[in-house]
């Protein structure tokens, strides 16, 4: 191979005949700037780089020994909550009105209405426990569930669970002697459970399996609940079955009273226990499916522990990244040492932003999306680290008059360009902030204030760094075999094949033929030095003088930094301070020549080929007709997918599709016929309360809800009130079928709404009842109440009842308590929660049980609706316009209602609330796209100071985000809370490189576009490649995850790093090379000096 001179001219370049003049001048501003004081900062670490570095170095352990004493003395530094994630929305009502209604009953003087008999079981484990049983699937895959080889299969992965010894001590019980009861399946229907019903329905070695199952489902003593097993598209008759799916249920048990009670924790982790053992066996059948028979099983207290465990398996990718990224590091740069300290100061730049989030800022909330900024500031901090450590590097061609001068140099060509994409990510970020979801705004200023932490620990730490690298390290090697040694020094000890002296080369033709020898340990060159050629030359005997070893730059070949041990005499070589001629003898010809060779060797391959080859390429005529026909085709292509999402219409999705607890849910959502009820949506409409109070909650809890507040002005006893809700229950009552449907209300059997009114069932209880030929019906007056009790005195004292006011408490409390008879009724277990009672001034006792007080204030009244809306699969693009449906119908029938019952409002538990949460994230994330793109233009153009530049770096972004969004329907997402949370971090990953090459191409000193082209590759391209190869391949590790968000993040991630290396080192410098601005094109310096002129001009014309 033949290598070329490694000047600054290999890129071609279309430039008029003055190019030699137009070269002397660049020349000379190179070395303007090059000489140009130094910065005081770089003067500093310069002059004192050991107490630089340990003064800095101390600063970053100060973070360490700060977080400990805050953490010594109580401060709560890392408030982890990775259990519950803070997505509440209080600038709309429905969470707060939510919030108030679980909290009804927290007021004083609460009157508690309690039965001895509140009908429920009293024996261990007699009542199902939802959270704790498990739901088993079995899926042919659209082939026969219902075949014996299949139900037999379903009875050994049965009884195989029932014999475990783990499931004896959670399972629902029959009654006191705790004998378990029987999985809830439907092979109940074939073992003899029901025979007593219909003797078809015993058929244990399954013989008649679709006389079975067709008299299951056609007996009305069995239909309605052997519905719930049955697949959609299911086809059954006496001699036919046909079902591609069925399903079984576990059950666990809890109590009311004894040790297992529902409510307690305790419970649920001791049931956890055994469940996990359970889980072994269940896992071993999941891993034995087959194409004809899958296995699937959910448990939501398995699935919560799981998601946990997981999670946190998950985050251990942060390792391997971190891992990854460190060796790349220590691959680019060859140092242990720089390599080293830069992750330490990326690890400790979270530490320092940790500190100012929580100790500062007082925010008391660290979730699982803030963890995941590890892997946001690997990928940043490693980025600028190769820019600042790359454009040392490229100084290290170039002579300096000190080091001071070098290390300023090298701040000019970087620290700009971080401080750009540093801001800009910065505020990409922060755009998060301004969301009212906590989860989200949190963690935009998290990774907002951790962007630019490590960015100031950049530009702080990392020259100090690099400087006593420079000094002490530079000359060091640590093969993997061998201990350290320092390389030689021809200073210090004689060359061997050479001469004592050391020489610099200046103003020689030389070209290098690079040569492999297997056998040796360094390579080969052949060297022609002004048509001598000097062959065999070993790159071992090459070795070079000062701090960087001297260098070659524009065919010139000197010292660096000045460092030299002696002069530089133009078209002379200096050996030990002793000038001698390079085209004297051929033994210093050749001493000279293979010092520049080693320069030429030196030269890192990745900046050659992006300032020659690479450069040739992408500017190339036939380059830029092809390639910009593609770039328009692929974000074609992209911007058309984009316009295709969808907003999501299911509930968030933990796991992978693929994953076993997916695929369950999706059976239970979606393929049968039979909707679990605990899935829909039940709306209380509700008198009486007001929204929760939050002003003395702290900005970032989790936990508090506010205070709780009620409705002053609610009273239902006048009877024109009682008369308003009368009519406001039978309005639901008799609703037409086009009304139930509009409104998506559940009916019953016989067609009617699944409506929980008080007044149609009281009234129903007090015309049932016959005292003394009074007139029960509502509305009560105080005649009517009065009459009442004075009828049934062995209860109420009537004596000081002439300024009695709270008629209607009288009768529903008689209501609940039966004729206060204790006896647990259907009516108590319906409408017990829906109002509550306060101990007043009139509260008396009742005479037969002084436990309870009649005479009580309402304090709050609700109605309760059962609806056919899924929670779980209705998402906000349908379940808004549902919820401005009932807001409507709502607030139009309180219209209608006298005061005191004219203040009520509509709720449902979560989902109202979280169909505004989905939209809200959907919104922030395309606001923040808006907001990072519309930013990204005038930062560009200011910090670039030109204009046609920062539309050119803008538009690389625009493609970029589209290509990015384009993907997410691609793979099969939606809009939903994951792709929203992951939106978020698009422009803030887009702008780093192309910010990089924008501020490449104005720093350079060449004011033609080629050769500024060429310049913005050389200094910036590796940087930029490097950048982009540690966080596409930090981001890799995420694709192992196994829950969704991990997994999609690693996904954005890398489409999004992958799509800006495309469109920076592919579209951008394509257009730079084809209509980048030439001299002052563009330039805003020059506009605002041409405008202030003008005007200056115009002022002195109209003086005149």
């Amino acid at each position: 191979m033949t290598t070329e001179s490694p000047g600054r001219d290999t890129c071609p370049s279309k430039v008029s005949p003055s190019r030699e003049s137009t070269m002397e001048s660049t020349t000379d501003l190179d070395r303007a700037r090059r000489e140009k004081k130094p910065f005081f900062y770089c003067r500093i670490v310069a002059n004192h780089p050991i107490k630089c570095f340990v003064i800095t170095l101390l600063c970053h352990f100060a973070m360490m020994i700060i977080s400990g004493i805050l953490l010594g003395s109580g401060f709560n530094l890392f408030p982890t909550n990775f259990e519950k994630l803070p997505m509440e929305l209080y600038d709309i009502p429905y969470r707060l009105r939510d919030y108030a209604w679980r909290d009804r009953n927290d007021y004083d003087n609460r009157f508690k209405r309690t039965l001895s008999n509140q009908g429920f079981v009293t024996y261990e484990r007699g009542l199902y426990a939802v959270y704790s049983s498990v739901d088993l699937y079995y899926d042919t895959d659209g082939g026969n569930v219902f075949t014996k080889s299949n139900l037999q299969r379903m009875q050994t992965i049965e009884n195989e669970l029932a014999s475990s010894a783990s499931f004896s001590p959670i399972c629902m019980t029959y009654n006191s002697s705790l004998v378990c009861k029987p999985f809830q399946s439907i092979l109940r229907y074939f073992d003899g459970t029901y025979k007593h019903i219909s003797a078809t329905l015993d058929d244990p070695n399954f013989n008649n399996i679709p006389g079975v199952l067709y008299e299951a489902v056609t007996n009305n003593d069995t239909k309605s609940d052997f519905l719930f097993f049955l697949p959609k598209g299911y086809s059954l008759s006496a001699t036919h079955a046909h079902g591609t799916l069925t399903r079984s249920i576990m059950a666990a048990g809890c109590s009311i009273s004894g040790t297992t009670k529902c409510a307690l924790k305790t419970w649920r982790t001791e049931t956890l226990v055994h469940l996990k053992k359970i889980k072994t066996i269940l896992e071993k059948h999941v891993d034995d499916s087959t194409d004809d028979f899958k296995f699937y099983f959910h448990s939501l207290n398995l699935w919560l522990s799981d998601v946990l465990r997981q999670a946190i398996m998950d985050m251990l990718c942060a390792v391997g990244s971190m891992l990854f990224i460190f060796c790349f590091m220590l691959f680019h740069t060859r140092s242990f040492w720089i390599a080293g300290w830069a992750i330490i100061s990326i690890l400790l730049s979270f530490l320092g932003t940790n500190i100012i989030y929580t100790g500062i800022i007082d925010f008391q909330y660290f979730g699982f999306f803030h963890i995941l900024s590890i892997f946001i500031i690997l990928g940043i901090g490693a980025d600028d680290l190769f820019v600042f450590y790359d454009n040392w590097r490229l100084t290290g061609f170039s002579s300096y008059p000190s080091l001071a001068h070098r290390l300023s140099d090298t701040y000019s060509k970087s620290v700009l360009s971080m401080l750009i994409t540093s801001l800009t990510t910065s505020v990409a970020f922060f755009s998060s902030a301004i969301s009212p979801l906590l989860a989200t705004r949190s963690f935009g200023v998290f990774s907002g204030l951790l962007v630019i932490y490590n960015y100031l620990s950049v530009i702080i730490f990392f020259p100090t760094v690099v400087t006593v690298y420079h000094l002490k390290y530079e000359q060091w090697t640590c093969p993997c075999c061998r201990k350290c040694k320092k390389k030689e020094n021809p200073s210090e000890k004689e060359i061997k094949g050479n001469s004592n002296e050391v020489y610099v080369i200046t103003e020689v033709e030389m070209t290098v033929n690079e040569k492999e020898s297997p056998t040796e340990d360094y390579p080969v060159v052949n060297i022609t030095v002004n048509g001598v050629p000097i062959p065999n030359v070993k790159e071992k005997s090459i070795v070079m003088n000062g701090h960087s070893n001297g260098h070659i730059s524009n065919g010139k070949a000197v010292m660096s930094n000045g460092s030299a041990n002696g002069n530089i005499a133009n078209g002379n070589v200096i050996a030990n301070g002793k000038p001698k001629s390079a085209h004297g003898s051929g033994k210093h010809e050749k001493d000279a020549m293979m010092i520049k060779a080693l320069h030429k060797k030196k030269q890192k391959k990745l900046v050659v080929f992006f300032r020659d080859y690479y450069c040739r390429f992408v500017t190339h005529k036939i380059t830029r007709c092809v390639a910009l026909p593609i770039f328009a085709i692929i974000v074609g292509v992209f911007a058309y997918s984009a316009s295709t999402l969808e907003p999501d219409n299911e509930q968030l999705q933990i796991y992978k599709k693929s994953h076993f607890y997916t695929q369950a849910m999706d059976k239970e959502l979606y393929s049968f016929v039979q909707n679990v009820d605990d899935n829909l949506l039940t709306v209380n409409i509700v008198w009486g309360l007001s929204l929760k109070d939050r002003s003395d909650c702290h900005f970032s809890s989790i936990d508090c809800r506010g205070t709780q507040m009620y409705d002053a002005s609610f009273d239902p006893n006048p009877v024109a009130n009682q008369q308003a809700l009368k009519d406001f229950c039978d309005f639901f009552y008799n609703m037409t079928s086009s009304d139930i449907n509009k409104y998506n209300i559940k009916t019953d059997t016989s067609g009617n709404p699944e409506v929980a009114c008080f007044t149609r069932d009281l009234e129903t209880y007090l015309k049932s009842l016959s005292i003394g030929g009074l007139d029960l019906s509502l509305p009560w007056d105080s005649t009517k109440t009065l009459a009442f009790m004075n009828a049934q005195t062995s209860f109420y004292d009537t004596s000081s009842f002439s300024s009695y006011p709270h008629f209607l408490s009288i009768p529903m409390q008689y209501w609940m308590y039966n004729g206060y008879s204790g006896n647990f009724t259907a009516d108590y277990g319906m409408y017990n929660d829906l109002f509550g009672e306060e101990n007043s001034t009139y509260s008396t006792a009742l005479k037969t049980d002084s436990s309870i007080f009649y005479g009580n204030k309402l304090k709050y009244l609700a109605v309760s609706v059962n609806t056919t809306i899924n929670r779980r699969t209705t998402g906000y693009s349908k379940g808004i316009p549902i919820v401005q449906q009932w807001e409507e119908l709502v607030n139009n029938r309180m219209s209608m209602m006298p005061a005191g019952v004219n203040n009520g409002f509509q709720l449902t538990r979560d989902s109202w609330h979280w169909f505004y949460v989905l939209k809200s994230l959907a919104d922030n994330a395309l606001l923040g796209i808006l907001i990072g793109v519309g930013l990204a233009f005038p930062i560009l153009s200011l910090s670039t100071m030109n204009v046609l530049i920062g539309f050119l770096a803008t538009l690389s972004i625009c493609c970029t985000t589209v290509c990015v969004i384009g993907v997410i329907p691609l793979a099969g997402w939606k809009l939903g809370l994951l792709t929203s949370l992951n939106m978020c971090l698009v422009v803030g990953l887009a702008v780093d490189y192309v910010v990089h090459l924008a501020e490449g191409y104005t720093l350079s000193l060449h004011t033609d576009r080629y050769s500024r082209t060429r310049d913005m590759l050389e200094e910036m391209g590796p940087s930029v490649f490097s950048g982009a190869c540690t966080t596409l391949g930090a981001s890799l590790f995420m694709f192992a995850a196994e829950i969704q968000f991990f997994m999609q993040f690693g996904v954005f991630m890398f489409c999004t790093i992958g799509f800006s290396l495309i469109f920076s080192l592919g579209l951008f410098t394509l257009l730079v090379g084809l209509i980048g601005p030439q001299g002052n094109t563009g330039n805003l310096k020059v506009l605002f000096r041409k405008c202030k002129e003008k005007l200056l001009k115009r002022g002195s014309g109209k003086t005149s």
